[in-house]
């Protein structure tokens, strides 16, 4: 990245291929290094990263902030603001390019670092909607290939009847497959979102609908079937 004019940075940043090990302690500190007129000024900057993103690496180097700044002045500076905010932009949309011309290259990226990904849509409301359509998830559909929010739709956009996006959430698709409440949506052929990992809880939260589709459990709550009179009671 590089910005000229009024306040200027460049910023080179790189996402690794495998987790580090430490990727999931809360008491380590992660953040681009930060330099000004390239005099290392703090070595993990946070102010320039949200938490989720916490598996980029980079650094930014600007000739407009102070040799003496501080981590207090970059929590109230605009100018780090700015910067953070283009970091995050820079990031989501080269992820979604990624997953667009390179499924392969995404999955593996998505194994790796999936999990914390879906931490932002907890905290990052503004990027709300970029980050639903970078989530991969398990599906009655297809018992290998990952599907998103997107591919869904798409599906039953092409079928008749279904306005939901049903999900169902456990320990693994294996344990889900068992379940009596999937019974009815197989015999219906309704496909079903299988949610795995422990933070899919805390996900199903903050994803209340997608593509002006709502989102439901098949565990909870009452869930239509096909008419109003075939109702699905699930406890």
């Amino acid at each position: 990245l590089k910005a000229e004019g009024t306040f200027e940075y460049q910023s080179l940043l790189f996402i690794p291929s495998r987790p580090p090990f430490d990727l999931y302690y809360r008491e380590q500190k992660f953040g681009l290094q930060l330099y000004v007129n390239r005099v290392l000024i703090m070595e993990r900057c946070e102010e320039l990263l949200p938490d989720y993103l916490r598996f980029v690496k980079g650094v930014v180097d600007s000739p407009d902030l102070s040799l003496n700044v501080s981590r207090e002045i970059l929590q109230n500076d605009r100018r780090v603001g700015q910067i953070k905010k283009r970091v995050v932009k820079k990031v989501l949309d080269t992820l979604d390019k990624i997953k667009t011309d390179d499924r392969e290259r995404y999955r593996k990226f998505w194994d790796a670092f999936g999990k914390v990904l879906k931490e932002g849509l907890a905290s990052d409301h503004d990027n709300a909607e970029k980050l639903k359509d970078l989530l991969l998830f398990q599906s009655s559909a297809d018992a290998t290939a990952l599907t998103s929010l997107k591919e869904y739709v798409e599906r039953i956009s092409a079928e008749s009847g279904q306005d939901t996006i049903y999900f169902a959430t456990g320990e693994s698709r294996a344990v889900l497959e068992k379940s009596p409440h999937l019974e009815a949506f197989r015999a219906k052929g309704y496909e079903v979102l299988y949610l795995t990992d422990p933070v899919d809880e805390l996900l199903t939260d903050q994803l209340a609908e997608y593509d002006g589709k709502k989102l439901q459990s098949v565990g909870k709550g009452e869930v239509e079937l096909g008419t109003e009179t075939e109702k699905l009671a699930a406890e």
